[in-house]
Order: structure tokens, then C-alpha cells, then sequence
């Protein structure tokens, strides 16, 4: 079994999986193609209905595609490196009202990776306080956006 054959055999276990085989968008669909990778011996996983009709028009909002992306890890090391302390102050205080210390950390610390939604708020945060510099991450790293 190669890496990603691995990954998905382990994520169709637990993640939100699709079997509608007739939704257009089934050929670049994550949740299509890691609902490929189901054991058939489980009894029970969490799965769309089929039979949705926004599935069938194309419309599904859960659609994710399945291309890796780029993402920056880690806030430690460079992020917050040419800030003035009151600045990064603000900005880390209001992530931390965003998304809560434990996320907060995960991402400083290089846990989880940096998903383009939650990178689009933390630039939008850095805006915000006037921060306008480009902003540094210790690594980036390509993966799928789960």
C-alpha cells in the first residue's frame, strides 16, 4: 500500500465519506474518493445520503477537493519575529478568541496545518491591527485540506 492509499484507508474510518456515484463532481471529490477506501466489513460509517438532490444537480456544499495544497505550518519560530509587542499581542489574543487557546496552539505550534480558510483569517486579523508586512510561517507543507 503506498502513502496515500494508507492515509485514506485510516481516514475513511472516521471522516465524512461520499457514495453518490452520479454527482458530477464525484471525479475531483475528496469524500468521493477516500469513500472508496471503506472496509466493506464495517457496519456502520458517516456518509451522505446519495439521494440528496443537491447532489445529483452538482450543488453539494460539502463537495472538498481532492488536490493536495500548500500550506504553511507553525507560528513559532518567524510569525510574530518583526512585530511590535502591542501588535502581535492584539493578534494573538484575538486568535485565541477565534478559535480557542488548544486550536490556537495546535497551529502555532505546528500540529495542524494552516488550511487556506483559517490562513484568510489570520491575515485578515493581521490587517485589522495594522500589520501589513508579509507574514512568515516557520514551514509550509503539502496536504490535503480535510
Amino acid at each position: 500500500m503506498n502513502h496515500k492509499e494508507t492515509i485514506f484507508t485510516e481516514k475513511a474510518k472516521k471522516y465524512f465519506v461520499c457514495f453518490a456515484d452520479q454527482c458530477p463532481l464525484h471525479t475531483t471529490c475528496l469524500r468521493w474518493e477516500v469513500g472508496q477506501y471503506v472496509d466493506a466489513d464495517e457496519e456502520a460509517i458517516l456518509s451522505m445520503n446519495p439521494r440528496n438532490r443537491h447532489i445529483a444537480q452538482g450543488d453539494c456544499r460539502y463537495y472538498q477537493n481532492n488536490q493536495p495544497v500548500k500550506m504553511p505550518i507553525g507560528m513559532s519560530k518567524y510569525f510574530y519575529y518583526d512585530m511590535p509587542r502591542h501588535i502581535e499581542q492584539a493578534i494573538k489574543q484575538s486568535l485565541i478568541d477565534h478559535y480557542g487557546r488548544y486550536t490556537y496552539y495546535r497551529y502555532h505550534s505546528a500540529h495542524r496545518p494552516i488550511t487556506p480558510d483559517v490562513l484568510q483569517v489570520i491575515q485578515s486579523v493581521c490587517q485589522r491591527f495594522g500589520w501589513t508586512q508579509p507574514l512568515r510561517f516557520d514551514d509550509e507543507v503539502e496536504d490535503y485540506v480535510w
